[in-house]
């Protein structure tokens, strides 16, 4: 992969921002791209529900922006790599950190840190904050991003929540990032047709899953799903990574010449970024 790509997922409260965001870091895994998946939100700390077992060790997203200056290796050392696949890492606030729990950091921070994760993985994807007012990181990650998935759910608490943010979006700062608005969380009986109306268009549809239900509450996000509903989301999340994934380049067959090129790929340089060597060493 050629283009570096961030995405930051981000819609109404309790929409599937997070959900959204972990099942999109599995997809983009299974594709042998590596991802960095930045929770950013210090208001709800999700990195806990999303990996429990590396909660004792792993460092706060509050403590890397803390630090007076930031390069690579800090990600590296406070990135925590996720046991259920190779090609994922994950930055976000400890169980029990607040707003307060850490000095205030500027957007030049926000924008360091975005920058460098983009050096380091294949995919960058930030699950912001639904109240951007309370996080500078989600409102820079907005700006800077190359794809933002807009994160909507049947109810009437999603359309207030849309009617009273997205004004503030308007401004020219978010405009170079293309959306993709997503329906979440849809059970049988509610009407996607007319929802999707409302909010003026709808990409990809999520259906309702009692099984990522199950998972949010026991903090098991990184399992699988299966059976015939769950097929229904995947073919979703596909759908939706076909839109964020940059186009294919066309490929043309070079002459051949006698000679050989032994030089490892940019794939393999990619891949052994986030290596277990790398992400596990905290000494």
């Amino acid at each position: 992969m050629n283009d570096k790509t961030l995405i930051a997922v981000w819609g109404s409260p309790s929409g599937g921002k997070t959900v959204t965001a972990v099942k999109l870091a599995q997809a983009f895994a299974r594709r042998k791209l590596n991802v960095l998946l930045l929770c950013s939100d210090a208001l709800c700390p999700s990195a806990a529900t999303i990996s429990p077992k590396g909660n004792d060790t792993h460092a706060s997203l509050g403590e890397l922006l803390s630090l007076p200056s930031l390069n690579q290796e800090d990600i590296l050392h406070y990135a925590l790599p996720l046991d259920v696949s190779p090609h994922i890492a994950l930055l976000g606030y400890k169980k029990g950190d607040t707003s307060f729990s850490y000095a205030t950091y500027t957007r030049e921070h926000a924008i360091d840190l975005l920058t460098l994760a983009r050096h380091l993985a294949d995919v960058v994807i930030v699950d912001c904050s639904s109240y951007l007012s309370a996080d500078l990181l989600s409102i820079v990650a907005l700006e800077m991003a190359d794809h933002v998935v807009r994160i909507h759910s049947c109810e009437l608490k999603s359309l207030m929540f849309f009617a009273s943010y997205l004004p503030l979006l308007t401004d020219h700062r978010f405009r170079r990032s293309s959306v993709v608005p997503v329906l979440s969380k849809v059970k049988p009986e509610q009407d996607s047709n007319e929802y999707s109306q409302v909010f003026g268009g709808i990409d990809v549809i999520l259906p309702y899953l009692v099984q990522i239900e199950q998972q949010v509450a026991a903090a098991q996000l990184l399992e699988d799903c299966s059976g015939k509903e769950a097929a229904v989301y995947q073919q979703g999340i596909h759908s939706l990574i076909e839109q964020l994934l940059p186009p294919k380049p066309t490929i043309t067959t070079p002459k051949r010449t006698n000679t050989s090129d032994n030089s490892p790929s940019y794939l393999k340089k990619a891949l052994s970024r986030f290596s277990s060597s790398k992400r596990g060493d905290r000494s």
